[in-house]
């Protein structure tokens, strides 16, 4: 448990053969620590509250992601976190929600029944009906695991599909129009500042003046482009991915 946690905020494990500690899987990178981790964990009863606030207010958890010559040349994989992986995305389920969330359409109810995966389902992805049989086409293409066999942690590949995705699908669209609907009602009345209250929504940040004057040229084209310019954020790296 301890060497998953790791795994998923930090993009490996400490052992990264993650469900294989035997003679066929990796060495640990820190023996101490993992051991150390592991004694904190059931000291704490178990908590896996308690081991995420101790892994996250580390000083590894915080390092730069800058890039050390010396460093680079010893260990290219980051294998001993010499500093921060810089990007991390977000796997199927993750990327999901933000887009509902966003939009204002995310249904917040715990528990229940799960829901059959269809474009106008606005639960958690959590509560997504899996079928073995057919596997939803969506999900595979964020590498949704298999659900016929085991996986031990999810494959990270990028390709044109899923750039695709954002551009065909109906789902998606949707959405963007949902938020270009909300930043209307919430972002003031000018595009300037509906551009600004769009970045904090989605990036959690401010736009600079150059973000600002594509964003205003691209909507002063005449019609109702905000729902494309949504698409846009949406489909960008920055909201799929985790610096």
């Amino acid at each position: 448990m301890v060497n998953r946690i790791w795994h998923y905020h930090f993009g490996s494990g400490i052992v990264r053969t993650v469900s294989n500690f035997g003679q066929l899987g990796e060495r640990p990178t820190h023996p101490a620590l993992l051991d150390y981790l592991a004694a904190r964990f059931v000291e704490s009863g178990w908590s896996i509250k308690a081991l995420h606030r101790e892994i996250m207010l580390s000083a590894t958890y915080t390092l730069s992601s800058e890039n050390i010559r010396g460093n680079l040349t010893t260990d290219p994989d980051n294998r001993f976190h010499w500093k921060a992986n810089l990007v991390q995305r977000l796997d199927a389920e993750s990327l999901r929600d933000p887009i509902l969330a966003v939009s204002g359409n995310l249904d917040p109810t715990i528990g229940g029944a799960p829901s059959k995966f269809s474009d106008d389902n606005r639960r958690r992805t959590l509560y997504a009906l899996i079928s073995r049989v057919k596997p939803d086409r969506t999900l595979a293409v964020f590498d949704f695991p298999d659900p016929n066999s085991t996986s031990e942690q999810r494959a990270v590949t990028l390709g044109p599909l899923q750039r695709l995705y954002f551009l065909n699908s109906n789902f998606v669209t949707l959405q963007s129009k949902a938020l270009a609907q909300r930043l209307k009602n919430e972002g003031g009345d000018n595009d300037r500042s509906r551009i600004q209250r769009a970045y904090r929504l989605l990036f959690g940040r401010l736009p600079s003046e150059e973000e600002i004057a594509i964003g205003v040229v691209f909507l002063g084209k005449g019609g109702d482009e905000w729902p494309k310019y949504a698409q846009v954020l949406l489909a960008s790296a920055e909201f799929s991915s985790v610096n």
